[in-house]
């Protein structure tokens, strides 16, 4: 690595669902805007909904990050509560790159949700 190029962190955390419905309808930082509502919401149908609606995006970043966030979700809440649903959103992935971040996801799931 460089060492005149240093790797910024940044950390994602948003708490109000209003601000964050907000964001993603105006299309604004819709990937940040993902990742910081699954650190900083505390409601599981909620964020689950939100990814949910994310999956088919025609956007790479966008459907890539929905699909890792429900891989999220169901590490930090130990179930899914729309599962039927995420796995008939995954089935409908035609992208062969996203269908790789599905299979990484799924085996999470495995993991996650014994």
């Amino acid at each position: 690595m460089n060492a005149n190029k240093i790797m910024k962190y940044k950390n994602y955390n948003y708490s109000d669902k209003s601000d964050v419905s907000t964001m993603l309808a105006n299309n604004q930082n819709v990937i940040e805007t993902i990742i910081g509502a699954i650190n900083g919401i505390d409601d599981q149908k909620w964020l689950e909904e939100m990814c949910i609606k994310y999956i088919l995006n025609d956007d790479f970043g966008i459907a890539r990050t929905a699909i890792y966030g429900i891989g999220d979700i169901a590490r930090i809440y130990k179930k899914l509560l729309n599962k039927k649903e995420i796995q008939k959103k995954f089935g409908k992935v035609t992208n062969e790159n996203l269908k790789f971040v599905i299979k990484e996801v799924n085996d999470d799931l495995e993991i996650f949700l014994k």
